[in-house]
């Protein structure tokens, strides 16, 4: 497994911070909350994405784009673990309503 899965207890108006250099990636006392540090490699939802790096994208089977098209067959985890990226951690915390979640993809260092 390329992934290591993290539960977290963070809520839906709780900051998600970095694990590695305490970055507030999402920080919801910035207009524009996703804020993304170098360790970042994805900050999505059950939804859809929020932020992706490029590196990250190439490594997944579908594009953004194709994964955005046909949004109502979405299953973002299985997007976010089906991928050839080596060696990352998933945050998963939970957005409060229906049983959606927030993904924050980090790189282990």
């Amino acid at each position: 497994m390329a992934y290591q899965l993290i539960q977290t207890d963070i809520t839906a108006i709780d900051n998600i911070v970095c694990p590695h250099c305490q970055h507030a990636v999402v920080d919801w006392s910035e207009e524009q909350y996703v804020q993304p540090c170098e360790h970042v490699l994805f900050i999505a939802m059950d939804l859809g994405f929020e932020y992706i790096s490029d590196e990250f994208e190439q490594s997944m089977s579908r594009s953004v784009d194709e994964i955005h098209a046909h949004d109502d067959q979405l299953n973002m985890f299985e997007e976010l673990t089906q991928t050839s990226y080596p060696n990352y951690l998933i945050y998963r915390s939970d957005l409060g309503a229906q049983n959606l979640s927030r993904y924050v993809g980090f790189i282990q260092v």
